[in-house]
Order: structure tokens, then C-alpha cells, then sequence
């Protein structure tokens, strides 16, 4: 670990959503970023490389073996995840992988094992917590503005539903059981918006068609959510009331306002400040990478630990076994 002068060596694998976490890492204090990979040799990844005055390689173990980084950020598509992230922690970094953790279950599990038999920090990029609409309203669940947490109304776009999911699973705790409905076949004469790619061995990332579910939570609590891909991304991304037994909080959007009810029916609003505040998903991922970036140097522990990630595939899993079975499926 290196001490209080010494900065970080980063890299990062992957240039397209990748130089969000290159950026990340060039504004930390903590950091310096040392070299990118691509797959292939080419233009927009060499002008992402040349943006941040950083070699470009197209040989991931060259990179960390010239650079030896203690930190590397994973920004690929899922199936290569676990390749990459074995390979960093073996050759002594931390890793920040991406979202969703890996294709598969028993391959984001090795990825964590991995990282815990090396000593080292997996975190998994669920960005949507660093929202500030996000922390506002999950800083009033902590401070009781709204009492106990009985069930949520979740409404997304698209993948958000997957993310929003992880955000709710970290203010009401534990998943216990699901049960869904899901449509996988497109519209009469009206493609799907989304890749059916995107649907994995055991559980699906989109949305396609429809995908809706109800979730119970160790602590009684429950969610009902509900996403499309064929929504307009240019409406909200997500929308969220959360109903306690002293109140309720009601998000807009991903980035946007969030109304607190209390039952004496007075009401607080909070705006994210368009001069303040970091707004959008770009943000959102800068944030979160940075906050990795300082546990490390901190010598803390993981903020959104890899195990989130495998148990976001297990709940997933759940979901599109209930969508056969129709049943309550165990997480």
C-alpha cells in the first residue's frame, strides 16, 4: 500500500465507457493513470488514449506487467470480466469491475474469491447510488424522515430496472424472494430497442418487451418494479416512491427531484443544483470510481463490494425462474 505521497498507478481496460473511469482516476488525488487497453488497435480508442496522455495497449497482461498498477478499472462488456479481473489481482491490484459483476453466477464467484484469497478490493460499478438524488434520499431513510420502509413502486428504462434494483436492495437490506412476469417477444411488426444479447445463460440484464417483479426483503419490505425497453430514453430513467409508516419519498428521475411526505402532509423538495452537484450517469460513474480509488489509499474496505455484484446475478436468477415457474422463487 502505498503511503500518504505516493500516488496510485492506474489503468483501466476498456476505452468507450472506460474513459469515464479514466477520467475519474486523472482527477483524483489519489491517482495517476498509467495506460489504457483495447482489444483492437484503433482511432477512437488511440484519441481516448492521447486525451489522457497515456500509452495505449492491445496486450492487457503487457500493461500490467509494465505499469504494475495498484489499481484496475474493468469497462468491457460482461463475458470478458472475469478474464481481466483475475488477471489485475494477480498481479497485485485492486479492481473496480463494471456492472453486471460477470455473464454468469459461478464466474462473478471465482471473480470474489479471487479477490479475497489475493487480499485484495473487488468493487462492482452499481454508479446509481452516487446519484445526489440517490444519497439525498437514502441519507433521509437513515435518519428515520420517513419511518420503517414498507414497500417501493419502482418504474424504469430499459437496464435501469436492473440498477435501480441493486439501489433499493441498499436501503432495504436483504432479498429474500421473487416473483415475475416477463415478455421476451417483440411487439407485431416492432423490433426490440434492446439486444436480446443482453440476456445471459440464467437471468436477463434488459428489459425487452416487459419485465416485472416483485421482491421481498428480509426486513418485511417489499418492491414492485417494472421496465420496457421499448420506453424513450429521453423520458425519466427511472422513476421511485418509497412508502414507510411515517412517510414517503418519491424520485422523479435518476438525477432529479425527490419530494419527502410526511403524514402530517407537509412536504420537503429537493433539486439536485445544476451548479453544484455532479448530474448525469457519466458523473454518476466518475464519482464512483473516484470513491474506490480513495478506500484504497485509505486502506478501507470496498464500497460496493464484488459479493453485491453476485448477489444482484442471484436475484436476477430468481427473476427469470419465476417468469417459468410462476412462482416465488428463493434468492
Amino acid at each position: 500500500m502505498p503511503n500518504e505521497k505516493q500516488k496510485l498507478r492506474a489503468v483501466v481496460a476498456g476505452w468507450k465507457w472506460g474513459a469515464n473511469h479514466l477520467r475519474a482516476f486523472a482527477e483524483s488525488d489519489v491517482c495517476e493513470v498509467n495506460g489504457v487497453w483495447s482489444r483492437t488497435q484503433n482511432d477512437n480508442a488511440q484519441r481516448v488514449a492521447d486525451l489522457f496522455h497515456v500509452p495505449l495497449y492491445t496486450d492487457y497482461d503487457k500493461m500490467l506487467s509494465e505499469v504494475r498498477p495498484d489499481v484496475a478499472s474493468i469497462a468491457t462488456p460482461e463475458r470478458a470480466h472475469e478474464a481481466l479481473t483475475l488477471a489485475a489481482l494477480e498481479s497485485g491490484a485492486h479492481v473496480y469491475c463494471e456492472k453486471v459483476l460477470s455473464h454468469t453466477r459461478e464466474s462473478a464467484q471465482k471473480m470474489v474469491d479471487a479477490a479475497n484469497e489475493s487480499g485484495r478490493l473487488l468493487n462492482v460499478g452499481y454508479n446509481y447510488r452516487y446519484s445526489p438524488s440517490c444519497v439525498y434520499l437514502a441519507e433521509a431513510i437513515q435518519a428515520g424522515k420517513i419511518g420503517q420502509p414498507l414497500f417501493a413502486h419502482l418504474r424504469a428504462f430499459g437496464f435501469c430496472i436492473h440498477h435501480m434494483t441493486d439501489y433499493v436492495n441498499s436501503l432495504f437490506g436483504k432479498p429474500v424472494r421473487a416473483v415475475s412476469v416477463i415478455d421476451k417477444e417483440p411487439l407485431a411488426d416492432k423490433p426490440h430497442p434492446s439486444s436480446p444479447d443482453l440476456v445471459f445463460p440464467t437471468f436477463m440484464y434488459c428489459a425487452l418487451t416487459m419485465k416485472t417483479y416483485m421482491i421481498q426483503y428480509e426486513s418485511g419490505a417489499t418492491l414492485m418494479a417494472g421496465a420496457t425497453d421499448y420506453s424513450s430514453s429521453l423520458n425519466p430513467g427511472a422513476t421511485l416512491l418509497i412508502e414507510g409508516t411515517e412517510g414517503r419519498l418519491m424520485l422523479d428521475d435518476l438525477s432529479g427531484k425527490v419530494t419527502l411526505l410526511g403524514n402530517d402532509r407537509e412536504s420537503v423538495v429537493y433539486s439536485p443544483s445544476q451548479i453544484r452537484d455532479s448530474i448525469g450517469l457519466r458523473e454518476n460513474c466518475v464519482l464512483a470510481v473516484k470513491d474506490f480509488a480513495r478506500a484504497v489509499y485509505a486502506d478501507e474496505s470496498a464500497p460496493i463490494p464484488g459479493e453485491a455484484g453476485v448477489d444482484m446475478i442471484a436475484l436476477e436468477e430468481a427473476v427469470y425462474k419465476s417468469a417459468t415457474s410462476g412462482a416465488w422463487e428463493v434468492i
